[in-house]
């Protein structure tokens, strides 16, 4: 059987994953730390020997190994274009300083492939997830920020339109501000701190919440009713199927999805089923 090595690069971390592609599951998963602002050599040391440590002792056949990273980056040529995160990647074209690292081993030779995190969050529930069975979905990750993937027939979406530009939600306009305004963690927060002088975490806030507090599931509620307005113009456009939500901020879903489907009808709503293992997952569904 036919495997892929994937990495999900992170701030602090970078997670490795041996994913089996007849299947569609990981089989063994390896992290390293590693800040972003370290130096370039401690990064590509870092991912080449979280690929290394998931591969272990494996020794049958490789399609390639992809890699989810954040946004802005470009894919095909490998060069990472953030000024708020990895300061010594800028520019540097990755695939020959990754080649060159993993020269002499089992990843040697192997083509690399790029992808943006939350795109191949999406891709991953599609390809073996909560997404399964729908040709077109849409897969958010709500968190400190909102991030989107669009898919239809197991490719990324990023121009027409029928997306936003570059299939990003979380910059599109929306009541005076962003999208991501009313659709993170920290709108969560804003909203409770609005009604109530406190402050209190989006995590803390559900706890509060699954007590039955009537104030912290009004703001639950008013949560999905703006998610589901920013999403309901882009699900029309797309004509998409079916709606994953990933991200730390969607363990509440069950506290905000009575609204977010109450504005999406015809849309199927579903939660992610492999979380952190999507962008694992998407990263080894990569075909170019």
């Amino acid at each position: 059987m036919t495997h892929a090595l994937t990495l999900d690069v992170g701030g602090s971390h970078v997670t490795a994953a041996l994913v089996a592609l007849t299947d569609r599951r990981v089989e063994r998963q390896a992290r390293r730390n590693v800040l972003h602002s370290a130096p370039q050599a401690a990064i590509v040391e870092a991912w080449t020997q979280a690929a290394l440590d998931a591969l272990g002792a494996f020794g049958g056949p490789l399609s390639h190994w992809g890699v989810a990273v954040p946004s802005p980056f470009e894919h095909a040529a490998g060069c990472s274009r953030m000024t708020h995160k990895f300061p010594a990647l800028l520019g540097v074209p990755l695939r020959p300083l990754l080649e060159t690292a993993v020269q002499g081993t089992p990843l040697s030779g192997l083509p690399v492939r790029f992808g943006n995190d939350a795109d191949l969050f999406a891709l991953g529930e599609w390809w073996a997830g909560a997404g399964r069975g729908s040709d077109r979905i849409i897969g958010l990750t709500l968190g400190t920020g909102l991030g989107s993937g669009f898919i239809s027939g197991g490719q990324v979406v990023t121009n027409g339109r029928d997306v936003p530009p570059d299939g990003e939600l979380w910059n599109v306009p929306f009541r005076g501000g962003l999208s991501e305004d009313f659709t993170c963690g920290a709108a969560l927060t804003r909203a409770w701190a609005s009604l109530t002088g406190e402050t209190l975490s989006a995590y803390d806030l559900a706890q509060q919440a699954e007590t039955g507090d009537g104030v912290a599931c009004a703001v639950f509620a008013a949560f999905g009713g703006d998610l589901a307005a920013v999403l309901q113009p882009w699900t029309e456009r797309f004509a998409a199927e079916r709606v994953v939500l990933g991200g730390n901020v969607s363990r509440a879903f069950a506290l905000f999805v009575p609204a977010l489907r109450g504005g999406l009808p015809g849309c199927d709503v579903r939660l992610s089923e492999q979380f952190e293992r999507a962008g694992l997952l998407g990263a080894a569904a990569l075909t170019h």
